[in-house]
């Protein structure tokens, strides 16, 4: 039906105000709703006779809207795919919204009728049409009291905030009270540098801060933004999404016991870009409650891992449990672990995990020899951000050249001087996959004192004159990588200059997977693009590492570390294995090791854990396995 709609709307139009009439119409429509008061929608109404009625019978064909949810959705999807990656508009599920607003009131001390309440990146009024119901369900306050005295949003579209007052004056309308005239506090602005003492002087903060702050991307935030984000605090690590100063301005236009309730992407936990946010957190001590909902994808066509947060104006500490949204109604306070900000590490990430046997798990783990971040170097594949163009397998080859074949079906002839080997470790469970899958890359680079330099274009057309020639007929393809935004050295060169230079050996595994597999590479100049690889000049030191990095006790530890995807796949990121603890071994048990035929009894033993069956078989840490079986650490 999306499909449906969203063709219908694109043959009709994209204009505002007239999808606002079509769909309040479709609504008033389906309600049987034919008179209305209020002065605002009633210019909205499409009447019979009007020229776009006949529009309104084809829609309402096409789509029956019913329902407030079918409403709130319906607004934010007819926002433009392109609006939605600048703005991060998404649609947030009924129940998350209704959880979220009720357990904000119920931590509040102060009287419901007293509360204000604001959503600071209200889009289309989802969260405050939630709020104004439970306020009326609870207090008896008609919705132009609720409308008038309660309810505050912010928004940086028009568009948005028109749709807002249209959703809350159709719920008080739907409910029987239908005036003339309603006053709202919806305001046109940007979150990261509005004032809201413009719009009362004697301003002193919100009882409670709502909502859904937008997910977008740095490269993907309008200049705007991406000025206003580097004035906050949170923001000064990695490359901040904007969601990230939303916490902070929320927090910070609280009244003292105030509450913030929201649900956003989880990797502020881990990512380098959430260090300062967790620096913020920790130094003033927030007290913070955090529902993880790990690999679960809550929202409607859009890859993102969440988890709701509630945060207190007072001293306090973090509080964590990771759940399924189905049972959000079932958890209690007492099932979520503690942690005092002086155990939780800012800079590396916070290791929150379900139980405190898990913790210990983790803390034995990285006590154990020498973190993995200061033994070995972990390097990211090359990044042409064109890959398809660089990279392929020859259809055929001569003494000189490759034949690389596009996917339009056209052959061209590669010089084969130019071309390198390349690998991905995401398609790799073996050496013998690994030869299998080596492809070939375009590397339009050269050696000059020990440095690698891209290839000055005469030199480039007089000795590969025709890959030259290929790469000219993608020019204008090569050219738009980073929006065109990027200058390069060379238009041919590579997007990134990551990774060109490795001279190591390598060990090989995927970026996510179910269960991480490992390659070890013997070619020292093989390139590789996606996934991950430790390097090191030591073939025999790699296969220790492999053998360690292939036990369960390793697995354990990544599993209780890393962010979950959906469908129990995990990360292997550089930034969750770091701290792995590589155990020291002498030159005989490094021999042992390589020559068991059970190296899982070995490396328990190494590690200092004492159990004979401790095969993982969910979630749950080896010491929770340990302790099933009566055996203990050493």
């Amino acid at each position: 039906m999306r499909k449906e709609i969203f063709k219908y709307l694109r043959s009709y139009t994209f204009a505002p105000k007239e999808i606002n009439r079509l769909i309040v119409s479709s609504f008033l429509h389906a309600k049987k709703i034919k008179k209305v008061r209020n002065s605002y929608l009633n210019k909205l109404i499409i009447q019979e006779g009007d020229d776009d009625h006949d529009k309104l019978l084809e829609f309402v064909k096409i789509q029956t809207v019913d329902s407030f949810e079918q409403l709130i959705e319906l607004f934010e999807f007819v926002i433009s795919p392109e609006e939605k990656i600048v703005n991060g508009a998404v649609y947030t599920p009924e129940y998350i919204r209704e959880y979220i607003v009720r357990k904000s009131f119920e931590s509040h001390a102060q009287e419901i009728s007293d509360l204000q309440i604001c959503d600071p990146a209200c889009g289309c009024a989802g969260f405050l049409y939630t709020t104004a119901q439970i306020l009326r369900e609870e207090t008896q306050s008609s919705y132009k009291e609720i409308f008038k005295n309660q309810l505050f949003g912010l928004d940086t579209e028009e568009y948005s905030v028109e749709r807002s007052k249209l959703l809350l004056l159709l719920l008080a309308i739907s409910e029987g009270e239908d005036l003339k005239v309603y006053d709202f506090n919806l305001y046109k602005g940007n979150a990261l540098d509005f004032n809201w003492r413009t719009q009362d002087e004697s301003f002193e903060g919100f009882d409670i801060v709502v909502g859904n702050p937008p997910y977008v991307c740095s490269r993907n935030m309008v200049k705007e933004s991406l000025d206003l984000v580097k004035n906050w605090s949170v923001s000064q690590s990695g490359h901040p999404d904007l969601y990230i100063p939303f916490f902070q301005l929320g927090y910070e236009i609280l009244k003292p016991k105030g509450i913030l309730g929201y649900i956003t992407v989880n990797t502020f936990i881990k990512s380098v870009n959430g260090r300062s946010l967790r620096n913020y957190f920790s130094s003033n001590r927030v007290d913070i409650k955090i529902i993880n909902f790990g690999g679960e994808q809550i929202f409607k066509n859009r890859s993102t891992y969440t988890c709701i947060c509630f945060l207190q104006n007072s001293i306090g500490s973090v509080r964590y449990k990771k759940a399924l949204s189905a049972d959000l109604n079932k958890l209690r306070d007492n099932q979520f672990i503690r942690f005092d900000y002086d155990s939780l590490a800012d800079n590396d990430g916070w290791n929150l995990v379900e139980s405190v046997d898990q913790t210990k798990y983790i803390n034995k783990i990285e006590s154990v020899g020498t973190p993995l971040k200061n033994r070995f170097v972990t390097r990211n594949g090359i990044a042409t951000l064109a890959n398809y163009i660089y990279k392929f397998f020859p259809v055929s080859e001569d003494e000189n050249y490759y034949t690389l074949r596009t996917k339009e079906g056209k052959d061209y002839p590669i010089e084969k001087d130019i071309c390198r080997d390349i690998a991905n470790p995401n398609k790799l469970r073996s050496e013998k996959q690994l030869k299998e899958n080596t492809e070939k890359i375009i590397f339009p680079y050269e050696s000059m004192k020990n440095e690698l330099i891209v290839l000055d274009e005469n030199t480039f057309i007089n000795k590969y004159p025709l890959t030259y020639k290929y790469l000219s007929d993608h020019k204008v393809v090569l050219r738009r990588r980073d929006k065109g935004n990027k200058k390069y050295e060379k238009w041919y060169a590579y997007g990134r200059r990551q990774s060109m230079d490795i001279n190591a050996y390598k060990l090989f595994f995927p970026h996510i997977s179910e269960r991480p597999s490992f390659t070890i590479s013997k070619d020292k100049a093989l390139l590789f693009y996606s996934g991950i690889a430790i390097v090191s000049e030591s073939l025999k030191e790699l296969k220790v590492l492999k053998r360690i990095m292939e036990s369960d006790v390793f697995f354990d530890y990544i599993k209780n570390m890393t962010k979950d995807y959906s469908s129990g796949y995990i990360s292997m990121s550089k930034n969750y294995i770091k701290n792995f603890g590589i155990c020291k071994l002498s030159k005989f048990e490094e021999n042992e090791l390589l020559e068991s035929d059970n190296p899982e009894l070995l490396i328990r033993n190494y590690y200092g854990l004492d159990s004979t069956n401790m095969l993982y078989t969910n979630p749950q840490s080896v010491l929770s396995k340990v302790a099933e079986s009566n055996i203990g650490y050493r």
